[in-house]
Order: C-alpha cells, then sequence, then structure tokens
C-alpha cells in the first residue's frame, strides 16, 4: 500500500513533461530532494487503484500520487458499466440525424480538421466519488483535451425548432432491463442526453486526444463527449451517434443510477424531490503532506486540490486538530474547469497521530460544507463533495 518518495518524484516527472508542448507552463509542485511523505493512516486494504477485475470497470487514481496538476494518461481515472469496445478508426463514422435538416456522418480525419479544434483543461469527476475506503476520493483526474467544438456540428447539420434535448450515444452497448424487453435478450447503445441549450454552450466539445495523446483505449477512443463542469457519467465514451430529439430520452443509466434527492425550500418547510446528477459541486480535498528539515526542524507541507461549482475557487483553508482554519496558497488558474492545487506549510505538526481538513470558499461566498450541512440538501450516495477529514501519523 506505500508509496515510495523515490516512486512519487519519478512519476512526477514523467507527468508534467509533455505540458510545455502544449503551452501550459510546468508545475513546480513535484516532489523534490528532500521531501519526505507522511504516511496516512485512513487507508486500508480495501482500497486498490484497480478496484474491480469484472463490470463495472473501475480504476482509481492515487491521490497519494498528485504531483502534476496534470494526471498522466495510464493512471488517469476510468469507470465504465460497459465492456470496452475496440474500433477500426478508417471505418469510424460519428452520425448526427434526429431532428436536424441536414443529417450527417463525419470521419475521424474530418472531425480532426475542423476549424475550430482547441485544447481544454477539464477536471473530470465521478459522481460516485466519496472518500468511503474503497475509494478514497480516487474517481477524480485532470487533463487537456484536444478536440472540436459540439455546437459547430450540430449548427452545420441544422438542429430543428421542436428539438429539446441531445442524446449521446457510445459503441458499447448494455442489456435492456425493462421487462418488456429481458426475453428477447435486447441490447442497446449506452447513452445521455442533455437540454438542447446544453449541447449548445460553446464549451462542450468532442475530443480525440487527452494529454497530447490520442485518447487512451479506456478514456473512449477514438471519439468522447467533454462537457466541462459535468459529472463523468455525462461524458460519454467511444462517442458513435448524436440523435436530436423533442421529448426525454430515458435510458437505464440516466433515469434509474444518477439521481439525487435535493431539498427545496417551501413555505411550508423542505421538500424532497429526486432529480438528476448533472453539473460538479465545488470540492478540495487533501491529497499529501510531507516534511523536510529546515532550520533544524521538521517543516510539514499539507497539498491538495479543489475545484468544481458554479463560480471559480477563491480560497482553500486547512484545519490541524480540529484547530483554526488556515489559509492555503492556491495556484493561479490554469483553465476555467480545471483544478487548482494548493499547499499550506506549517511547523504544528508533533510526532503522534494528527486530524486534517480541507475546505474551498468559491467567489460567491458559498463554503465546502460538513457532511452534516450537505445531508440538509443532498441524501444521495452520489455527489459527496463534505469536507474529507484525512488521518495521518507523524514520526520523530
Amino acid at each position: 500500500m506505500g508509496t515510495s518518495r523515490r516512486d512519487v518524484i519519478k512519476q512526477g516527472m514523467a507527468g508534467t513533461a509533455w505540458l510545455a508542448t502544449l503551452g501550459i507552463p510546468e508545475s513546480v509542485w513535484a516532489l523534490q530532494p528532500g521531501d519526505e511523505p507522511v504516511v496516512f493512516t485512513d487507508y486500508t486494504e480495501a482500497f486498490r487503484v484497480e478496484a474491480s477485475a469484472g463490470g463495472p470497470r473501475v480504476r482509481c487514481f492515487d491521490l497519494r500520487r498528485l504531483t502534476s496538476w496534470a494526471t498522466p494518461n495510464d493512471e488517469f481515472y476510468t469507470f465504465h458499466q460497459t465492456e470496452a469496445p475496440t474500433t477500426d478508426t478508417a471505418r469510424f463514422r460519428l452520425r448526427v440525424g434526429g431532428l436536424v435538416e441536414r443529417p450527417r456522418e463525419f470521419t475521424l480525419e474530418e472531425i480532426r480538421a475542423r476549424a475550430d479544434r482547441r485544447d481544454e483543461a477539464v477536471t473530470l469527476e465521478c459522481s460516485g466519488n466519496s472518500p468511503r475506503a474503497a475509494r478514497m476520493n480516487g474517481l477524480l483526474s485532470n487533463g487537456v483535451w484536444t478536440g472540436v467544438g459540439l455546437r459547430s456540428i450540430l449548427e452545420e447539420c441544422g438542429v430543428k425548432a421542436e428539438a429539446r434535448e441531445v442524446v449521446f450515444l457510445g459503441l458499447d452497448m448494455e442489456r435492456e432491463k425493462k421487462w418488456q424487453a429481458r426475453n428477447e435478450e435486447f441490447e442497446a447503445p449506452h447513452g445521455r442526453s442533455v437540454y438542447l441549450q446544453d449541447a449548445l454552450h460553446p464549451d462542450a466539445m468532442l475530443a480525440f486526444a487527452l494529454n497530447g495523446q490520442p485518447l487512451p483505449h479506456e478514456q473512449g477512443f477514438p471519439l468522447r463527449l467533454i462537457l466541462p463542469g459535468w459529472y463523468g457519467m455525462t461524458q460519454i465514451k467511444w462517442l458513435s451517434r448524436i440523435e436530436v430529439i423533442d421529448r426525454r430520452y430515458e435510458g437505464q443509466h440516466q433515469v434509474r443510477n444518477y439521481l439525487s434527492l435535493r431539498s427545496v425550500d417551501t413555505p411550508e418547510g423542505p421538500l424532497w424531490l429526486d432529480m438528476s446528477i448533472s453539473k460538479t459541486n465545488m470540492k478540495s480535498a487533501i491529497a499529501r503532506v510531507t516534511r523536510r528539515r529546515a532550520g533544524g526542524a521538521w517543516e510539514y507541507t499539507v497539498s491538495g486540490a479543489a475545484w468544481g461549482g458554479r463560480a471559480p475557487i477563491a480560497a482553500v483553508e486547512v484545519q490541524v486538530d480540529e484547530g483554526a482554519w488556515q489559509r492555503a496558497t492556491v495556484e493561479a488558474p490554469r483553465g476555467q474547469y480545471a483544478w487548482r492545487l494548493w499547499s499550506l506549510t506549517t511547523r504544528d505538526l508533533a510526532p503522534g497521530p494528527h486530524t486534517l481538513a480541507s475546505r474551498a470558499t468559491n467567489a460567491d461566498g458559498l463554503v465546502q460544507p460538513t457532511t452534516e450541512e450537505l445531508r440538509r440538501s443532498i441524501q444521495s450516495g452520489r455527489e459527496d463533495f463534505a469536507i474529507w477529514r484525512r488521518t495521518i501519523e507523524v514520526g520523530a
């Protein structure tokens, strides 16, 4: 379960070398010689990077290895309910149909050659990401996606006036669970829909590369949807078809799995309603603690990331052993939808056990909630953006 200092330093160097080719300054966040990781005691044998052998396929990102702003492709988190399909790129076509004036098929080369090709830094988080022992908030990663605008493709095809939703369908198939189809061994493409206005958002894109390389197979090669600021279940992988429709799409993973009970204020008191999970919530997490000798004493640095929400991250604070909240140093933003790395340095850690926590505040003044505060507004096994309390053991 341990991660050596040498391994972490080596990984950090490998994870940042390509950034200069994309015009992004390399992070100075990698561990340096003399840095010594402090052991987290909240990791147990329940946590595995490769969290399952079968379906659903799950790979967590080990936050203790967060030594660069961009997550290396081979460590990027993975969660998908279906079998990952293989694709012949020469035969691949993206089909756009339904309520459009001009249905089209696009080859991968046609998509890559479009004039609005761009790079977008985006943090992806699974809506099921949580601090529970098997996950340790590892369903989370950050990278630079290369692709083209979804809006330009929809406008080129001419969306009809009666259109209401846009459905994105992958090449991966899933068994239909409706009773009418059970005896027929019926399968349908895995899919997700969003309202038309969300699909037409200028930041929505179709991505074919991650961190300067073609999409890894498990990240949706050759093409996937990227909706910056939305939870991962919306970012359909192995994208092969876009259907524009005039009613709700109710695929089983959209209307059965990805819902939260939310409290709505009314004059009579809270009203709890089942609502779809959509955009990410503001969150921060402590990823690592290191120490180094400074002036004959140990100096400790608590580091992590903050991301999500409808307003930019304004501040991150750290609490040690239920003490006063202390302001951390937050790196400058590198994109509207990318996480921001932060750190706090202190000497106030005596040998023995300690409890640490971080909380983010956004530009609107919203503060990351405690678990108790969160449960007053959301009751769900997903969307856990509460303050995560970590435990460590400091040696002599």
